[in-house]
């Protein structure tokens, strides 16, 4: 079912509330993760490439109305996740491994469940700790839909609520979180812009490349989906 408006503005009200409680933004540090990668390099995620002119001029305009805060350089493209899965391999060892067979389980399940296209609506801005975000409204509920697919089969190391939105960036420092807000306000946005989603995609980056560009393992096109 569609979320109703209410419960959305109650979301991300919440997630900017939470932001305020933090003296200071996390800031991204330019090194080498290795206890997080151990070695390994390519991280999955179930993603919602954007491809859509309107999005595209928001998030640019967001990025450079947020540069002096934000990490650089960043080559992710658009998108939203769908899932965090881990870090793609033919023969789990840790806890944050995505197996061939979870994979597998994945694609066949989203192919059953004959998904249609639907839409996403794209706002203002708002931030995590780490991270300034575009806001996503989940208006005909498709991302919960394909969210509940896959969860079904598999466990997301997740320790808070899932909260759809479009990753403007990295902080690059340690900033007052008063200061943020108060720029964020100040970007000017008009209406809410309507998004088509019709294909998802598995999508990975390198763990050895800060926030290196998304790419593609298999996509699913929704529109033949289960044909």
């Amino acid at each position: 079912m569609p979320v109703e408006v209410r419960d959305r503005d109650i979301q991300t009200s919440a997630v900017l509330n939470e932001f305020l409680s933090y003296e200071t933004t996390l800031a991204t540090k330019n090194r080498d993760y290795r206890q997080w990668h151990k070695g390994r390099e390519k991280f999955a995620v179930w993603t919602v490439g954007i491809c859509n002119a309107q999005v595209q001029s928001r998030f640019d305009a967001a990025r450079a109305w947020m540069d002096p805060f934000l990490f650089s350089p960043y080559c992710r493209q658009p998108h939203v996740t769908l899932l965090v899965c881990g870090f793609l391999t033919h023969s789990p060892r840790f806890s944050d491994d995505y197996s061939s067979q979870s994979f597998r389980h994945h694609l066949q399940d989203l192919w059953q469940a004959r998904i249609q296209p639907f839409e996403i609506c794209i706002g203002g801005m708002n931030s995590f700790a780490a991270a300034p975000f575009l806001e996503v409204f989940d208006t005909q509920g498709g991302l919960a839909q394909i969210r509940r697919i896959l969860t079904n089969s598999f466990c997301e190391d997740r320790t808070r609520a899932y909260v759809p939105h479009l990753t403007i960036g990295l902080y690059a420092g340690a900033f007052n979180t008063r200061d943020v807000a108060e720029k964020m306000a100040a970007f000017q946005t008009k209406d809410r812009i309507s998004c088509l989603v019709d294909k998802i995609t598995l999508s990975t980056y390198s763990s050895f490349e800060i926030a290196g560009p998304l790419s593609a393992e298999q996509e699913i096109h929704l529109k033949t989906a289960g044909r």
